[in-house]
């Protein structure tokens, strides 16, 4: 089973509220219609970035409805568009999605 990664820069959400970690990944899973589980989350990183993990048995099908919720839809009243890389995770490391031309290190597990 693979996972996706969504990492969220607290300091460029509007409201960086400690609920958005249940309220994003249940609205993400409600979406997809039983192809993603939330699968946890933590902070991590320098600075600490809100990381949550979803997993599927399938990328294809299931990303679209993570990346449809991170492009067009406000959450808690944050535009995710500014503060989320989505990444997807197999076989211990991570290809970034999300956004496209996404540069710099990526590493949810950095600290």
């Amino acid at each position: 089973m693979d996972r996706i990664v969504l990492r969220l820069d607290p300091g460029r959400l509007k409201n960086s509220d400690t609920d958005l970690r249940y309220v994003l990944p249940d609205l993400i899973c409600e979406r997809a219609g039983g192809r993603l589980t939330d699968d946890g989350w933590s902070y991590e990183g320098d600075p600490p970035f809100m990381v949550m993990w979803l997993r599927t048995e399938d990328i294809n099908a299931a990303l679209p409805f993570v990346l449809d919720v991170v492009e067009n839809v406000r959450v808690m009243e944050n535009d995710l568009r500014q503060a989320c890389v989505v990444a997807v995770q197999r076989d211990g490391g991570c290809e970034v999605m999300y956004p496209a031309g996404f540069v710099g290190r990526f590493d949810p597990w950095a600290s």
